[in-house]
C-alpha cells in the first residue's frame, strides 16, 4: 500500500460516555478498552482502523486541548525512525495505548493537522450501519502545501480534487402588450465556494477544505438551503480563524443514509439532517449535532456514489 494508513483517530469529549454509546450502542461498533498510563481508553474498531475517545483534557493530548477531533495516529513499525525519514521534527516520543511506541510531529511541518506515528495498534471491528470512516475533513489556507507534505513527501495518493461553487443565476424579463416578452440573463455570480483535495490513507481519506478565494466573503442570505455551499465556506473559514488549520471533523461510511439517520434520532440523539443531502464526489451527507457530545465535536455521515455513479436521489 502507498504511503500510509490510518492505525486511529482520537476524538475529545466533553462527554466521554454519550460519545461511547453513540459509537458502541447506536453505530454498532466493537469496543475495546486499551490500557494507558494506568488507566483504560476506549477504543472502537471501524473498517481497518479505530476512534478513541478521550477527555478532552486528558494529558495523553497535547496543548491546546479542545473537544472535537484532536490528532490523527499513522502505523509505522519504527515510529521515530518514519519521523527521521521524512524529515519532519518529532515535540514528544513516548509509550502510548497499549504500551505503543509514539511520536508527535510538529503541527507545523503538517501544516496544522496534528499527525503522531505509532506502533499500530489491533483494534478488531466489525460490520455495522458505519462499515467504516470515510474522510477526515482538514480546514486548510493553503491545499498545495498539504500535497507536498501528505503525497510527496509521505507518499499518500490523491483520491481526486474538487471544486464546490454556489452559483446565483438572474434572469430579467421584459414583457411589453405590444411588443412581447424579452428575456436577458446576467453573468452567473459567485456567492462562497470550496476547493478540495482528497487523499488517501489506507481505507478512508483526509478531504482538505480551502476557501475557493480566500478574498471572497461568503454573500449574505445564503445558508438556508440543505447543501449549500456558503454555509460550508463559512464554517471552514471560522474554523482556520480561530483555530488554525487542522482537523475539523470525521465522517463515517454508510450504505443507507436516509435510514441511518432517523433510526439515530430515534435513539436520542439530536440531529441536524434526517435525510441525506448532496455531499462530495457525488455522496449524501448528513450530520450529527456537537451537543450530543457536549460540543464541539463534528460527525457526520456519508453514502458514497453507488458503483462510481453519483448517489440515487433527486432534490429540488
Amino acid at each position: 500500500m502507498a504511503g500510509y494508513a490510518l492505525n486511529y483517530l482520537a476524538l475529545a469529549a466533553r462527554d466521554v460516555e454519550a460519545a461511547c454509546r453513540f459509537l458502541g450502542d447506536s453505530l454498532e461498533l466493537q469496543r475495546r478498552d486499551v490500557p494507558l498510563e494506568g488507566r483504560t481508553i476506549p477504543f472502537f474498531g471501524v473498517g481497518e482502523s479505530a476512534i478513541a475517545i478521550f477527555d478532552f483534557d486528558d494529558p495523553y493530548l497535547e496543548e491546546p486541548r479542545f473537544p472535537g477531533v484532536h490528532h490523527m495516529a499513522l502505523g509505522a513499525t519504527d515510529p521515530a525512525g518514519t519521523a527521521d525519514k521524512h524529515g519532519l521534527t518529532v515535540t514528544e516520543e513516548g509509550i502510548g495505548p497499549d504500551g505503543k511506541r509514539f511520536v508527535t510531529i510538529e503541527p507545523k511541518e503538517t501544516v496544522g493537522i496534528r499527525t503522531r506515528f505509532i506502533e499500530p495498534l489491533d483494534i478488531p471491528s466489525a460490520e455495522g450501519p458505519a462499515h467504516k470512516i470515510d474522510h477526515l475533513g482538514i480546514a486548510t489556507d493553503d491545499n498545495d502545501a498539504t500535497v507536498r507534505v501528505f503525497t510527496d513527501n509521505l507518499g499518500c495518493p490523491i483520491d481526486s480534487t474538487q471544486t464546490d461553487v454556489e452559483i446565483r443565476n438572474v434572469t430579467e424579463s421584459f414583457i411589453s402588450d405590444k411588443y412581447g416578452a424579452i428575456y436577458h440573463s446576467r453573468p452567473p455570480e459567485i456567492l462562497g465556494g470550496l476547493r478540495d483535495v482528497f487523499i488517501t490513507i489506507g481505507d478512508c481519506e483526509l478531504e482538505m477544505l480551502m476557501d475557493y478565494d480566500p478574498t471572497m466573503k461568503p454573500k449574505d442570505q445564503l445558508g438556508e438551503e440543505k447543501g449549500n455551499t456558503k454555509g460550508d465556506q463559512s464554517a471552514i473559514a471560522k474554523f482556520v480563524a480561530r483555530r488554525g488549520p487542522g482537523l475539523a471533523h470525521v465522517s463515517f461510511a454508510t450504505r443507507d443514509i436516509d435510514a441511518l439517520l432517523p433510526k439515530l434520532a430515534d435513539d436520542g440523539w439530536r440531529m441536524i439532517d434526517l435525510e441525506g443531502r448532496p455531499g462530495g464526489r457525488g455522496s449524501l451527507i448528513g450530520f450529527v449535532h456537537p451537543s450530543n457530545f457536549g460540543g464541539g465535536l463534528l460527525i457526520h455521515f456519508t453514502e458514497p456514489q453507488v458503483d462510481g455513479g453519483f448517489a440515487a436521489k433527486s432534490f429540488g
